[in-house]
């Protein structure tokens, strides 16, 4: 839930700053100078939002659903591993916020590290989903339906590579903010045995 709520903040900042889809680095920079409150700001929550979601990576190991062996560990670990690369593109762009309009070689490399870094950790959290999505038929309960829609917008996270698809991309990512929204909810409540109902039968057989 923190990681879908900083996702929200870094999203709505990011696109305020107006920034990240200038032509050049130096248009890029100078539209930082001009909001680098913002900017900085986006880049923050983008840095929380990684560090929260390798926290929940690490929970989601020790959740029913990983430890009665109807899952991979490869689900949290991508999950984690997107955390890393996402709060890495949160710390690229708090030095571009602090150093706009400035530029040298390392700022360079730091704008080409927050591009990057920012679309692998998106992509490796839309493959996490893409593999959860084999798994929740076979789980029953509610996740039994969400699992297409899940398995869809794992492959739809895949498009952050191609340019073209750049209109697209704020409603697969805020498909992805609900999705957050709604798996942290559950599982904060604590519904997991409700959720997978056949898993918890399954484990109980001797």
């Amino acid at each position: 839930m923190l990681t879908a709520l900083v996702t929200a903040v870094s999203a709505v900042t990011r696109v305020s700053a107006d920034a990240d889809f200038q032509p050049s680095l130096q248009d890029t920079l100078d539209a930082i100078s001009l909001h680098p409150g913002l900017y900085g700001a986006g880049g923050g929550a983008r840095l929380a939002s990684g560090i929260t979601l390798g926290a929940a990576a690490w929970f989601l190991l020790r959740a029913p659903i990983i430890r009665l062996r109807l899952r991979s560990t490869l689900v949290p670990a991508l999950f984690g591993l997107s955390g890393v690369f996402t709060a890495v593109s949160g710390l690229c762009a708090v030095i571009l916020a602090v150093a706009a309009p400035e530029t040298n070689p390392l700022i360079e490399l730091a704008a080409l590290f927050r591009w990057i870094s920012g679309k692998i950790g998106f992509s490796l959290a839309g493959l996490a989903l893409v593999i959860a999505s084999r798994f929740r038929p076979k789980a029953g309960g509610l996740l039994r339906f969400i699992a297409p829609a899940s398995g869809i917008l794992g492959l739809a996270m895949q498009f952050i590579w191609i340019d073209s698809a750049t209109p697209g991309h704020a409603i697969v990512g805020a498909a992805f903010f609900l999705w957050l929204l709604a798996a942290g909810s559950m599982l904060f409540r604590g519904r997991s045995e409700l959720l997978f109902p056949r898993m918890v039968e399954s484990d109980s057989q001797p």
